[in-house]
C-alpha cells in the first residue's frame, strides 16, 4: 500500500486539498483577472506558486469551480498579433523592434511571424521554410545590409544585431546579389 505524502514536520505551506471550494475560486478568479502573480497569491495562502499554478490551470480541484487559464497568460491579444505581422511582413519593423515594442522576446515574435503560435489569428505569415533561423531583419534591410559600404559595427548598431551577423549576412547575400 503505498503512503500519502504528507507535508514535512515544522512545514509552513498548507496542502491543496485543505482549502475550501470558495477559496481555490477566489484564486482563480484572482489570477485570470491579473490583479495578482502566482508568487502573490502563493503568499497570501500561504502556498507554494506550483500548487497555485495547478489550481488555476484546473490540474487541482478541479471539482471547486472558477475560471481555468490555459497554461501561461498571454501577453498579446488578436489585434496586437495581427499587427505585429502585418509590419514585419511590410519591412516596417524587424522582430527585434517589435520585440521590444511589444515586450516579448525575439523568439516570440519569429514564432507568431512564422505562425507556429496564435495559429487561429490573421495577418499575414513568413513562410516556414524561407527564414533562417535567428534573422531579426527584415528583407528590405538585409538587402541594405549587403548593399551597404559602411563598416559592420556601424551596421549591427543601426540595426540592432551582432557585428558577425552583419558579417555573415553580407557573406551569404554578396555571393548572391553578385
Amino acid at each position: 500500500m503505498a503512503r500519502r505524502k504528507t507535508a514535512k514536520k515544522g512545514s509552513k505551506k498548507k496542502q491543496i486539498a485543505n482549502l475550501t471550494e470558495a477559496q481555490v475560486r477566489a484564486i482563480r478568479k484572482k489570477y485570470e483577472k491579473g490583479a495578482q502573480s502566482q508568487r502573490e497569491i502563493a503568499e497570501e495562502y500561504g502556498l507554494g506558486t506550483h500548487q497555485i499554478g495547478r489550481i488555476t490551470r484546473g490540474e487541482a480541484r478541479g471539482d471547486a469551480g472558477g475560471p481555468i487559464v490555459a497554461r501561461g497568460r498571454t501577453k498579446l491579444n488578436s489585434r496586437q498579433v495581427a499587427s505585429l505581422r502585418r509590419r514585419y511582413s511590410t519591412g516596417v519593423a524587424s522582430q527585434a523592434t517589435l520585440a521590444r515594442e511589444y515586450g516579448v522576446s525575439a523568439a516570440a515574435v519569429s514564432r507568431l511571424v512564422r505562425g507556429c503560435t496564435y495559429d487561429d489569428v490573421g495577418g499575414p505569415r513568413v513562410d516556414k521554410g524561407g527564414m533562417p533561423h535567428g534573422r531579426k531583419l527584415t528583407p528590405k534591410q538585409i538587402l541594405e545590409v549587403a548593399r551597404s559600404d559602411a563598416n559592420m559595427s556601424e551596421l549591427a548598431r543601426k540595426f540592432g544585431v551582432t557585428r558577425q551577423a552583419i558579417q555573415a549576412l553580407r557573406k551569404r547575400w554578396t555571393e548572391r546579389l553578385g
